[in-house]
């Protein structure tokens, strides 16, 4: 039954840089084995393993894009292969673009669908497979899934329409999945704040008033992660870490 993280093993998405490295790097610190997905990453990655298992901890390196299913298998496998067993998943890999629905198209609908929502469900999926081959007789949680938000999907903001379809619909997936997958695995969302400023100049906008007068930091997010994955009693939740940024 899940009760914290030690000798636990989860696989991060999108793990090696920015708000994913803050994530490895708390569940690493609370016990957890850790694989660290890359694509374009792939130096960092290597880094961050070295990192985690020059501390003795549990540590390795996986590759691939998540924009096609097989590629979303690949990864999957690979983790598997490397680890032995998944006993956590933090679907946190995305990619975002500031689009109206004036400058969407096709393409930047099916780019962001298959990154952002698809490719979470097909790995939930897989996870959920795994877990039950390796506990088919679990009657309590024995492994949880946490799938990384924004607090956009509150309050539905002009100029971003297919990168938040694509988290609203990895929202309604969280909330739907939860139950049926219960009772051998959580599934919960965290939808943080703006917490790191893009790396692309032209992704960056305005990050709106914060009520509690501080914007999150990675490491809160983090923190929040480890708790859901910890945490039997409580799944299909999302949790908003942003300073209540999501109150509008």
């Amino acid at each position: 039954m899940l009760q914290g993280l030690d000798n636990r093993t989860v696989l991060v998405t999108g793990g090696a840089v920015r708000l994913g490295r803050a994530i490895v790097e708390a569940l690493s610190a609370a016990g957890a084995g850790v694989v660290v997905h890359a694509h374009a990453s792939r130096v960092e990655a290597d880094a961050l393993v070295a990192v985690i298992r020059s501390r003795g901890n549990r540590a390795w390196r996986v590759l691939g894009a998540l924009d096609t299913p097989e590629g979303v298998a690949g990864v999957f496998r690979d983790a598997m292969a490397a680890a032995g067993r998944l006993d956590g998943l933090v679907n946190n890999a995305a990619i975002f673009a500031r689009q109206s629905l004036a400058d969407s198209d096709a393409a930047s609908f099916d780019a962001h669908w298959r990154v952002n929502a698809l490719a979470p469900m097909l790995l939930t999926r897989q996870f959920a497979e795994a877990v039950a081959a390796a506990h088919p007789a679990a009657a309590a949680p024995v492994a949880g899934v946490v799938n990384l938000l924004d607090q956009r999907i509150a309050h539905a903001p002009a100029g971003c329409l297919p990168y938040l379809v694509s988290k609203q619909a990895l929202a309604a997936f969280t909330i739907a999945a939860a139950k049926e997958l219960a009772p051998r695995i959580t599934i919960n969302a965290v939808a943080p704040g703006a917490a790191l400023l893009p790396v692309a100049a032209s992704a960056r906008e305005p990050a709106g008033a914060v009520p509690l007068g501080r914007h999150c930091t990675p490491e809160q997010v983090a923190a929040a992660v480890v708790f859901l994955l910890s945490n039997p009693s409580v799944t299909g939740q999302i949790l908003y870490v942003d300073g209540g940024q999501h109150l509008g």
